[in-house]
Order: structure tokens, then sequence, then C-alpha cells
């Protein structure tokens, strides 16, 4: 179950980030609020799809086009071939990534906790605000009692427009609460990392992030020439040291950083507004598109059934026996016109596991003649998404007159 999950997980992200593309280009440039708020709904979104799939609920048939059905179905069976090539392996592999991916985080937040509380109080910059020796850039941490930190050793040669401009960036990202949203997006990333669109998604996230903080930034100091100075000067200063897993960072990227500059000096204003109608009708998209593809209205598990116009599916099919063994039943315990129903449990292997009388003859020799029978048969066990899965046949045992 879990290695269709994971591999059906890489055609279904890519669907779900370039829905998120389509509704961010509709969007100005300027207004990274909203554009951040889309990506993250896609993040949540994919993160969606296999926890709906490993729920598994009832399916139901969909009216879809045509050439959408048709490719859907085909790229979800060959996803199934390969979970089945991959094996346990697959799962192995993919348990063994995510321990590794949560042992790194758990190390940055015990590392992001010693720099907090190592850090020396700067009330004349902000009662929020801290000093640090062991990190190079400014940074906000902590969820409940959130921080600023700045770097020790660069405070001192900025000048006080370029410390208030750092100041409210970091200030922003403590009012957005993106401290709570890196540790999802890095927990995501962390049960998703063979997935690449979970880092498509992410550098987006960061993106907008750090452009939507340049607005606020901005907007409360009401220079931007300062904010892109500030930042110019930053990421001439700044050494080559990691930032910690789970706090937003004030300076991204060099390209990113470039980008910032330009954007904060071309004037053209910002909008720290959401577009609450762009962004409702992306999170219906996404979370529709979501539900579509793994769920009671799937395109991959269903695609297949409503292809064939309500015909039964071969990758869809409850036991049937393939040699029914008949019930061994002496004379002295005949009975004529009898009949008795056994209930078997038969195995994805189609042996039988398990059987018991749901309806009984009467005779106890006939009830034990029939669940004999009902063992000693052979099965073809039942297909789930042309994967076999335990199931149940009622074994019937009718005597003659």
């Amino acid at each position: 179950m879990i290695d269709s999950v994971l591999i059906n997980g890489l055609w279904q992200g890519a669907l779900i980030a370039a829905l998120a593309a389509v509704a961010t280009a509709s969007l100005s440039p300027r207004e990274a609020t909203t554009r951040y708020a889309i990506w993250f709904t896609a993040l949540i979104a994919l993160a969606a799809v296999p926890v709906i799939s490993a729920w598994h609920p009832e399916r139901v048939l969909v009216t879809l086009p045509a050439p959408i059905l048709t490719g859907t179905v085909a790229t979800s069976s060959a996803a199934g071939k390969a979970a089945i090539a991959g094996g346990t392996w697959l799962v192995i592999l993919w348990i063994a990534g995510v321990s590794v991916a949560l042992v790194r985080i758990a190390f940055g937040y015990v590392r992001i906790g010693r720099i907090v509380r190592n850090a020396t109080p700067a009330p004349n910059l902000g009662a929020e605000v801290r000093l640090s020796k062991d990190i190079c850039v400014p940074l906000a941490a902590g969820i409940l009692s959130p921080v600023i930190l700045l770097p020790a050793n660069v405070v001192p040669g900025l000048e006080p427009r370029d410390l208030a401009s750092i100041v409210e960036h970091e200030r922003a990202h403590i009012r957005r609460k993106d401290v709570a949203g890196n540790i999802v997006a890095r927990l995501i990333q962390a049960f998703l990392f063979f997935n690449p669109c979970v880092y498509v998604i992410g550098h987006q996230l960061v993106k907008e992030r750090e452009f939507a903080c340049d607005d606020w930034a901005a907007h409360a100091t009401g220079k931007p020439e300062s904010v892109a100075s500030c930042l110019a000067r930053l990421a001439q200063i700044r050494s080559n040291a990691r930032v910690p897993l789970l706090t937003p960072s004030a300076i991204g990227s060099r390209p990113m950083v470039v980008g910032r500059i330009a954007r904060l000096l071309d004037r053209k204003g910002f909008d720290l507004r959401v577009n609450y109608f762009v962004l409702s009708a992306s999170i219906l998209a996404l979370g529709t598109l979501a539900l579509l593809l793994q769920s009671a209205a799937g395109l991959a598990s269903t695609g297949t059934v409503a292809a064939t116009s309500g015909s039964p599916s071969k990758c869809y099919s409850s036991v049937k026996p393939l040699d029914a063994a008949p019930p061994n039943i002496s004379k002295a315990d005949y009975r004529a016109n009898v009949s008795a129903n056994a209930l078997v449990t038969v195995a994805p292997s189609g042996h039988p596991a398990s059987a018991k009388i749901v309806k009984s003859s009467g005779s106890n020799s006939i009830d034990n003649a029939t669940v004999a029978a009902a063992m000693a048969s052979t099965y073809s066990p039942q297909l789930d998404a042309c994967k076999a899965v335990t199931g149940q046949y009622l074994f019937h045992v009718q005597t003659a007159p």
C-alpha cells in the first residue's frame, strides 16, 4: 500500500504544483502575501494526497474528460507496476529517508534553542530583539515566545536605518507566523523527501515569504531603498555558515537577494493584503484536485472503472473459488436437503486463512465437513487496485435429496 502511494505521489505532486503555478501566474508579482498563501495551500494538498490514499474510502465513479481520464489511468497503472517491482525495498528506503530527515530537524531544533538561550537581549532595538555570536544572518525563532536574533558581529557596522529595516523584516516573519509555517514545510519535506515537487514548492514558499516580509519592512520604514541597501550590505558581509532548519532568515541565495533588491527598487508599490477571492478559488481547486487524485472520486483509483463505462475492472475483483473441494460426510452423518455456509478468509496468496460457520445445517458433522472443505479448496485472491489483498468468500454446501 505504502509503495504505491509513494510512487503515485510523484505525478500527483506535479499536477498540484502545476495548478498552483497557474493560480500564482494570475497575480501580480507585488501580491507576495497571496502568492505565498497559494503555494502553502499547494504544499498542504500535496501532503494530504497520501493521507487520503491511505484512508482509502469507498470508491465512486466520476465523469471526466476522456483525455484526462485515459492519461491518468495509464500513469497510475505504470506507477502501480513500479511499486510492485520495488516492493518492500521502497518502503524500507522511505522509512530510512524519513528518519534521517527527522533527525536533522531535531538537531536544528536543539541548535536554535541553544542559540536563543545564549543570546543577549538588545532592548534598545526592541523587546524581542537579541544579539547572538552564533549566527551570521538575522533570523526569527520561536513559536510561543518568538524572538528576533541579530548577528552580534554585524550590528555594530550597520547604520540605524539598516538596523530598523532588519528588525522590521524579522518582525514581519513573527507577525505572519512564518516560524510555524516553516516547521510545517520542513516536516512535509521530511515525509515526502523523495518527491521533487516538494522542493519546487518549498523554493517558491521561501521566495514569496521573503518578498512579503520585504514589503512589510518597506511599508513600516517608508523607505524601500533602505531595505534594499541593507540587503546588499548583509549579502556582502555574511559568511558561508548555514542557517538552522527551523528558522526563516532575512538572507537567501544570491540570485534571490538580487531579485529582492531589484523588486524593492522598482517603486511599483506593494500589496500587503491577501486577495481572498483568488486564494479561496485556489484552495477550492487544490482541495478538489487532492480529493480527486486519491479519494472517493479519485482519478487514480477509479479511472479504470470509469473508462470501462461501468463494466467490472480487472483491477478490482472479489475472491473466487478455483477448485472447490467436496465435503467429506459419512453415511451415518448424512442428511438430505440440508445446507451450510462457511465464511472463508482468503489471504493475498490465495490460500484460505480461516473459516467459520455462519449458517448451520443443524448437524455438527456436516458443519465440520463444510469448514474442512472450505479450507481444502483453492481460491483467487481479492484484487484492489491491481494488488492482491485479504478477502472473504461464502462457501456453500447443499446436500442432495
